[in-house]
């Protein structure tokens, strides 16, 4: 009965190893077969095989265990590497850490594994010399190996479980440094926890001999320093992640502001044109009546070729007026550049912005304003280019406009999508380009205007539409 126990526990114990390591690849890498199921099935098998062959391969001859603990663990490393290379897909720097880390926090986790049930078995003898006639105590004895086995399994679940909770940014390989930085905890770990085989457990004449067994206090200093390289390699990993993170959001921040300040001169030069070709236009509308009313006088208006000049003239100077009039000439030309573009773009597409309005009482940069109008429309535009793409028949439309609520300005661009938007752990939605530092940075220059005005921005995507909302404190 025993026996069997043993078998089914042990089974089991390396069928959820497998499920761990398929959690690890899932999170670091992307599979090659589509089927998920099918590809978890395979890792999951292969690794039960080669686990169960070892395992009574080295326990079947207690004196080989220590000379092949070496040899297995570099043996476990290239399995795993290898099923993340015929199995996965990604960076070789990413399978090389899987590999080292699931073999660390395996090596790890045998050790408190081991006393753990030293640890049981010296509490059991200790109430066996109490409660001597308690039928459970024989029972409890006869299964603490097996319960050692359960700490372990928690013990590594949880660890994968902390591992996938920190992990934000992907390990490519393009920095040497932070491979290095990965995989030396890991590494160091795994053969910590070798060293302490071969210090505590030697070979005397036939027999496989555990110094835990002659000097029980052993397992609490080994135990110590089995935690410590455990929490050491989980905590390792959590700081690399945010040092590369902060490091991510350093060179984004430069590019940010790099952006901004260009689009500010643009801005500003914008507006100094734009008021310029005002002044323009209406010199020359003072000029064309003089000249009419010059011609008229002398009746020449009678000739059609002069005629029809001044017309040609007149329909050029139509052409120059802003059809979009919001009381700001920069977000007049913003607004009017691009539903100028998108309508040669998007044929038939909907362009709506008279509810959109700037008064005195807006005390807002025109160019925050047109950083703003900048980057939602391109964002709007380019959702609407999409939607097209994968329907041709489908209506497009983006709408602009803004309103107060008690002391707070809002600007809402609203357009149609696809439907189809993946949400980034930031809660906004996350670009589809594949240079996520250069491109995708549009929502994060209009949240960066918003926070300069005490303001926030927020993403709602329902039913086909897309409301991008700006809060700023007017």
């Amino acid at each position: 009965m025993y026996k069997a126990a043993e078998f089914i526990i042990t089974v089991i114990r390396y069928l959820f190893d497998g499920y761990c390591l398929c959690l690890l690849f899932r999170e670091f890498t992307k599979p090659k077969i589509r089927q998920r199921s099918v590809h978890d099935f395979l890792v999951i098998m292969v690794w039960l095989i080669i686990k169960i062959a070892v395992r009574y391969a080295m326990y079947a001859n207690p004196l080989i265990m220590l000379e092949m603990e070496m040899p297995y663990f570099v043996f476990k490393l290239i399995v795993i590497y290898f099923i993340g290379v015929f199995l996965y897909q990604g960076s070789q720097s990413a399978k090389i850490f899987i590999a080292l880390l699931f073999v660390a926090l395996d090596s790890i986790f045998n050790q408190i594994g081991y006393a753990a049930m030293l640890f049981l078995n010296y509490v059991v003898d200790k109430l066996s010399e109490v409660m001597y006639n308690v039928a459970i105590i024989p029972t409890m004895v006869k299964y603490i190996d097996l319960m050692a086995e359960a700490i372990i399994e928690i013990l590594l679940y949880l660890s994968v479980k902390i591992i996938i909770k920190n992990h934000s940014r992907s390990i490519d390989g393009s920095n040497t440094k932070e491979t290095i930085f990965y995989t030396l905890p890991a590494f160091m770990g795994a053969l910590t926890a070798i060293i302490f085989r071969f210090i505590i457990a030697v070979i005397n004449k036939e027999h496989h001999l555990v110094y835990y067994d002659n000097y029980m206090e052993i397992y609490l200093f080994i135990t110590l320093i089995s935690v410590v390289v455990w929490l050491a390699i989980l905590y390792s990993f959590k700081l690399q992640q945010e040092m590369v993170g902060l490091q991510e959001e350093r060179t984004q921040k430069n590019v940010l502001e790099n952006q901004i300040s260009q689009m500010e001169n643009s801005m500003l030069e914008m507006e100094r044109f734009y008021e310029s070709v005002s002044h323009v236009k209406h010199d020359m509308k003072n000029q064309m009546s003089v000249m009419e009313k010059l011609l008229r006088e002398r009746q020449i208006t009678e000739n059609e070729e002069i005629t029809g000049y001044f017309e040609d003239m007149k329909k050029t100077l139509m052409n120059l007026e802003q059809k979009i009039h919001t009381g700001n000439v920069v977000s007049d030309a913003v607004i009017s550049s691009k539903f100028y573009y998108a309508s040669k773009e998007l044929k038939g597409i909907y362009l709506e912005a008279d509810g959109f309005l700037l008064t005195d009482k807006v005390h807002i940069r025109a160019y925050d304003i047109g950083i703003i109008l900048n980057n939602g429309l391109d964002n709007a535009i380019e959702a609407c280019r999409k939607a097209r793409l994968k329907n041709q028949d489908k209506e497009l439309y983006i709408k602009i406009k803004s309103f107060w609520k008690q002391n707070m300005f809002f600007i809402e661009i609203e357009n149609s999508f696809d439907g189809e938007v993946k949400w980034g752990k930031d809660g906004y939605p996350s670009t589809t380009k594949a240079d996520s530092n250069l491109h995708g940075i549009g929502l994060k220059n209009i949240r960066y205007c918003a926070l300069k005005y005490a303001g926030d921005m927020d993403c709602i995507a329902e039913k086909g539409r897309f409301i991008l909302s700006v809060m700023l404190k007017g």
